[in-house]
């Protein structure tokens, strides 16, 4: 293993990239002294790139990019000088710990791990079994695999959690096709929660102080007698009003759970904020995903404003809605809430998803806006089931068979809505831009 090793360090593959090559010969000489179980991203970032004790693997990813291009150039190498190498080492995805193979004579195809090394693992007193005349290659095989598979089962007993931690689960195509600039970006998404200025009713047992904290509102009797009865409240006891800027619906942070839960299996790191702490040097920044309605999310109308689907908000005689300024056959003007007649019904509800050109040259910018909490949550949804990208990205390419490259579109989701819980959405108007 130390020969091969050395051999792809002076490849011409290898020999421009002074951090690709320590980057080999760090996880490979841990794992040839029989310590691969201590391998795993913060080790790489702080040893192999020196980023330090304050290394944060959640806010750099410059491990899983470096992993990215060192599987490329290993790839590489075995296509090319590499080719006829009787060893192979590869770094399989998802993980740090790389992997030595024997490649068959008369295949291509890699065998299991039976190469015995030069220089035998570190696992107790082990040492590397010469091979005397006479005795056949596959004799060979089969007894430095037993030696090798015990470094490995040793290794396994003390880093299977460091492993199960760089593991990946399966990942499609579509959702790779569809998220695959923002893993490509090399830099955090950060979800922007809306920042409404809501108003929060509590209840307690006894009137409080005048000058208690933080302000209250206390409801009139007359209101607090009507909020009884509409929502369930218990009687007795003293209703207030708490106005709140930093409210995030129950929808929202649904939706913030399931992007963040498909960004980190494609091992992209997620952070999170509120709109109202946001400036233009954030977006331009930044790959940002903002969530929520334009009544709430003071950015929406700006980035939308040349788009062909925009946000309206509540007036007087009409409901907040989603505004179509060239509607084609079989689009819709408008699209507002249709609120059940009877309880058996579904609300019908509306988000617009919107993957927009960025702020900043090369930064990734997705609205993601139900004109209710709960249809925010239905479009995250959408983004992150396999089968529904699938079927927009059909959508898409109907409507764009010549495209290359980035997405950039929009799409009004239709949801319909049981008690306040998305059931089932589906795609009414899709416009590539």
């Amino acid at each position: 293993m130390e020969a091969e090793l050395q051999a792809v360090l002076r490849s011409s593959a290898f020999e421009r990239s002074e951090k690709l090559r320590r980057f080999l010969q760090y996880i490979c000489d841990l794992t040839m002294r029989g310590e691969s179980g201590r391998i795993n991203e913060y080790l790489i970032g702080a040893e192999v790139f020196l980023r330090g004790p304050n290394y944060s693997p959640s806010e750099d990813s410059v491990v899983r990019r470096q992993a990215h291009t060192l599987r490329q150039k290993l790839q590489e190498y075995y296509a090319g000088e590499g080719l006829l190498n009787p060893v192979r080492i590869e770094l399989p995805v998802g993980r740090y710990i790389p992997v030595f193979r024997r490649v068959k004579a008369d295949s291509p195809a890699l065998s299991v791990v039976t190469e015995l090394p030069d220089v035998a693992p570190a696992v107790s007193a082990a040492k590397a079994v010469p091979v005397a005349p006479g005795v056949t290659e596959k004799t060979e095989w089969f007894r430095a695999g037993w030696i090798v598979a015990a470094a490995v089962l040793c290794a396994l007993g003390t880093g299977y959690m460091a492993g199960a931690r760089n593991a990946t689960p399966e990942v499609g195509g579509a959702t790779r096709e569809f998220w695959g600039p923002w893993v490509d970006s090399g830099r955090p998404a950060v979800i922007c929660y809306s920042s409404p200025l809501t108003t929060v009713v509590k209840h307690f047992d006894k009137e409080l102080p005048p000058d208690s904290l933080p302000k209250r509102i206390p409801v009139r009797e007359a209101e607090a007698g009507v909020m009884r009865s509409a929502f369930g409240l218990r009687e007795g006891g003293v209703l207030y009003f708490m106005p709140a800027i930093n409210q995030t619906k129950v929808g929202e942070a649904i939706a913030g759970v399931q992007l963040s839960s498909v960004l980190s299996r494609l091992h992209v790191p997620v952070r999170a904020t509120q709109s109202r702490l946001v400036n233009w040097e954030n977006l331009r920044g930044d790959d940002m995903i903002l969530l929520g309605h334009n009544e709430a999310n003071q950015w929406l109308d700006p980035l939308l404003a040349n788009a062909p689907f925009r946000l309206s908000p509540t007036s007087s005689d009409a409901q907040r809605g989603i505004v179509n300024s060239a509607p084609r056959e079989g689009e819709q003007a408008s699209y507002q809430i249709r609120y059940a007649a009877a309880n058996h019904e579904g609300d019908q509800e509306y988000a617009l998803i919107s993957m927009l050109p960025g702020v900043g040259e090369k930064q990734r910018l997705l609205l993601i806006n139900g004109l209710n909490a709960q249809a925010t949550q239905a479009a995250a949804e959408y983004l992150t089931s396999e089968d529904k990208l699938a079927e927009l990205l059909g959508r898409l390419r109907k409507a764009q068979p010549a495209h290359t490259g980035t997405w950039r579109f929009q799409a009004v989701l239709k949801t319909e809505v049981h008690d306040k819980i998305p059931t089932k959405s589906w795609v009414v108007a899709v416009r590539p831009l």
